[in-house]
């Protein structure tokens, strides 16, 4: 069976002079918005300890008459700086809920080197697809919860021009979020060896609607997209149906931008052959428009290439099992810290340093350097420390 590490995440907020007085202490589990404030005997998931009237609420307007804005200064009228906040979170993670939502266009039935070797027969895309799809709902499917949406729908084909269906996509996700969906998936997916697959690109679509599906599970448990296609987006229903195919949706990055900015629902982008050079359908070079796609999802990967892109089935598999790995090893925070560059992160006691990327390196980052700052990625031996079944403390800290 397997276990979920206890995850304990301690936020301190501490400028000027330090009080020795806990000023809010909450703990609470992933999973579960319950909070005690009321009876101090009763016993919940999530218990929370404030201390009297007057002092939480000394604390609370302490803090907002020192605080003077992101540069650090304060001012407190003469007295300290600021109180110390003490906010300590024991969480229970829940499994992370994930939506595949696949590329089911006709450029998936492209043959490509599968395995690397010229001597082998060549498979399509698809089936590379259908191949690991089966292979990560297999390796992760009891630490994640899984969804599918396909794009387009399964029962869409192309024409030219366009028709009502050569970009439909089914308004509700093929298969529903949720535990032990491996076999729905596939079932849900056109076998592997079959070419009849086809149909435009509409990824806002399809991305629009597994969206719709994650926003209406619990945010207490992660809840991420992850888009897997050979192409840029096309399908835009503001084209004629002559011009539909060709024209690039730029809608895709508003889209997951609002996803990530809005919920803090993060969209990995995973390539497949994907070419930096100008495309036809549409016209848009497909590397250019996904890299802007990955770093509007808010985790990008670290590099010049910040989507995970693939050119065979292994390159495939390998991209979705790093992928796999970082939506383990990452904490949302249930608040963004003030003060981004002055956050202390540690497993188990062992504190880590941050670091620029994950790329060969022990420690902690931003998922979103730049912001926003809801999210933190443990890296190499910090990760491993989390999987193994340790706990985590975050310290949100002032400057001095």
């Amino acid at each position: 069976m397997q276990k979920y590490p206890l995850i304990a995440l301690s936020f301190v907020l501490a400028c000027g002079d330090s009080s020795e007085e806990a000023q809010g202490t909450q703990s609470g589990s992933i999973g579960s918005a319950d909070e005690t404030t009321g009876d101090p005997d009763a016993t919940t998931d999530a218990s929370v300890s404030q201390g009297d009237d007057s002092s939480s609420g000394d604390a609370s307007d302490s803090m907002d008459e020192s605080s003077s804005g992101a540069d650090g200064s304060s001012s407190s009228g003469g007295g300290e700086s600021c109180k110390q906040a003490d906010y300590d979170f024991v969480l229970q993670p829940t499994p992370p809920n994930v939506m595949l939502v696949l590329d089911k266009s006709r450029s998936m039935s492209n043959l490509w080197d599968h395995d690397n070797d010229a001597s082998t027969e060549t498979i399509s895309r698809w089936h590379s697809l259908y191949n690991v799809v089966e292979s990560l709902t297999a390796e992760f499917g009891g630490r994640m919860n899984f969804g599918a949406q396909l794009f387009p729908s399964a029962s869409a084909y192309l024409d030219e021009p366009t028709n009502a269906f050569s970009c439909l996509v089914e308004p509700e996700p093929e298969v529903a979020v949720g535990a032990d969906t491996a076999a729905a998936i596939l079932a849900a997916m056109p076998p592997a060896g079959d070419f009849s697959i086809s149909g435009g690109t509409p990824a806002v679509a399809g991305i629009s609607s597994a969206l719709s599906h994650l926003l209406t599970l619990p945010a207490e448990a992660p809840r991420v997209i992850l888009l897997i296609t050979d192409g840029a987006a096309n399908c835009s229903p503001d084209e004629a149906p002559d011009d539909t195919l060709f024209v690039y949706d730029d809608e895709t990055q508003a889209v997951v931008a609002q996803a990530w900015a809005d919920h803090a629902i993060p969209t990995y982008v995973v390539g497949i052959n994907i070419l930096d050079e100008m495309g036809t359908k549409p016209a848009v070079n497909p590397y250019e428009a996904l890299n802007e796609v990955a770093d509007a999802g808010g985790v990008a990967a670290q590099g010049a290439d910040r989507f995970y892109n693939s050119f065979n089935e292994l390159e495939l598999v390998a991209a979705l099992d790093v992928v796999a790995n970082q939506i383990e090893c990452t904490i949302p925070l249930q608040d963004e810290p003030q003060f981004p560059d002055h956050v202390d992160v540690s497993v188990d006691g062992q504190p880590w340093t941050a670091v620029g990327d994950c790329e060969g390196q022990d420690g902690w980052t931003y998922t979103a350097p730049g912001g926003p700052f809801n999210a933190v990625r443990l890296c190499g031996a910090a990760c491993e420390a989390l999987q193994g079944g340790g706990t985590v403390e975050v310290d949100f800290n002032c400057p001095e």
